[in-house]
């Protein structure tokens, strides 16, 4: 969207009214995100000795995933790299998370 509204008292009970914002000033408040983002994916790429283009799928899931700038951003460092995307990206991360904690050692 071009432009959305947030409706102030969803976040704060105490207050009241209505905030609009543009794509782009969003985006530009959160390029200071992004870069963490990419950051973060240099390094486990560097700790993991992988290059970028070594990388042939990319599974796009969680919330930040529905964001176009995130989007970008993947398909910019991995662009030789198959791009998943799910319909329900939260639900693959609360999966993900079960089986990774099925697959903890028990203390029994």
């Amino acid at each position: 969207m071009a432009n959305a509204g947030l409706d102030v008292d969803d976040f704060d009970t105490n207050q009241e009214g209505n905030i609009e914002i543009s794509q782009e000033g969003f985006q530009k408040m959160c390029e200071l995100l992004l870069k963490r983002v990419k950051n973060t994916l240099n390094a486990a790429l560097h700790n993991s000795n992988f290059n970028a283009n070594q990388i042939n799928k990319v599974l796009h899931v969680g919330g930040g995933s529905r964001m176009p700038m995130i989007k970008q951003l993947l398909r910019n460092m991995f662009p030789e790299a198959e791009h998943c995307t799910e319909e329900h990206p939260d639900e693959v991360v609360a999966i993900g998370a079960a089986y990774y904690a099925y697959s903890l050692p028990s203390d029994t």
